[in-house]
């Protein structure tokens, strides 16, 4: 009876089981009491079979469904460890694909830009293909860790900067604003890229002239800050086709580590959009 889960239609079933066991059960006491004593002596025990039979019954009827609970908890324990654990690598799977689609995401727009430098300024487009070498390797040896020190995303992230330089010379120029002591806090591998990426895109495909992109960072009550500011042109920041994938992908990234949805928040005022993300840290 240790695996036996019976379905609302075997109860009867399960009913007819502990009769059986029931009458085997008096059946053995009877045979083995007659090796011992004689008929007459057993004619006392014969008058209360009934009631032994109604023990019986009940006894086993008791160990049966103590045993059909246990067994249902049993499974409802599985069942829910493997929904669990079906979840986890559903997510996990969807921030995989979240990451990967980061990379070709950057890649073509650094591509494209190494194409147009060869023949103008081979020297950059050289300098350009080295550094977009050295930000994908790093972006692989990250592949396989979910959160990282804030420093070494810092690091990741100014070699994505180099490379935007590259492309925009002169007219990026970016600020960064931190205490040392952040630098220790835990973030999600990538997280700031998207933000940066979808700085530039509005800040310089859209303005005429330099564009300054401004990072501050601070922790309070246990929730990092990362704000990005730059400015962008309210004519023609809507009407950008293709606008809101960086955006969008960390919004689903955080709530799919964080179960949060109030982690991204995103300011507009006449001439500058500033976006914030927050991330926890726990003990």
């Amino acid at each position: 009876m240790k695996y036996y889960n019976p379905s609302k239609r075997q109860f009867f079933k399960s009913i007819l089981f502990c009769l059986a066991l029931t009458i085997i059960s008096l059946g053995i006491t009877l045979f083995i009491l007659h090796q011992f004593f004689d008929r007459p002596s057993l004619a006392h025990y014969y008058q209360r079979i009934p009631y032994k039979f109604i023990i019986n019954f009940l006894v086993i009827s008791c160990i049966l469904i103590i045993n059909i609970f246990w067994n249902v908890q049993e499974e409802a324990i599985e069942n829910d460890r493997r929904k669990l654990e079906i979840e986890r690598l559903v997510r996990d799977a969807e921030l995989y694909n979240l990451r990967q689609q980061l990379q070709p995401h950057f890649l073509f727009n650094s591509l494209n830009s190494i194409i147009a430098l060869i023949g103008a300024k081979p020297e950059l487009a050289k300098k350009m293909t080295f550094q977009l070498s050295d930000f994908l390797r790093g972006t692989m040896r990250k592949d396989d860790k979910q959160l990282i020190p804030l420093a070494d995303e810092i690091k990741h992230l100014e070699l994505y900067l180099e490379i935007e330089k590259v492309r925009f010379g002169h007219r990026l120029k970016t600020n960064f604003e931190y205490d040392e002591e952040v630098l220790q806090t835990k973030v999600p591998a990538m997280i700031i890229q998207p933000l940066m990426e979808n700085a530039i895109k509005h800040g310089l495909y859209n303005i005429v002239g330099n564009v300054e992109i401004n990072t501050r960072i601070w922790l309070e009550n246990n929730l990092l800050h990362i704000e990005i500011t730059n400015p962008y042109d309210t004519d023609q920041f809507y009407n950008k086709k293709g606008t809101g994938f960086g955006l969008s992908s960390i919004q689903r990234r955080l709530f799919l580590i964080y179960s949060r949805t109030d982690l991204l928040h995103i300011h507009k005022t006449e001439n500058q959009f500033t976006a914030q993300i927050k991330i926890p840290q726990h003990d």
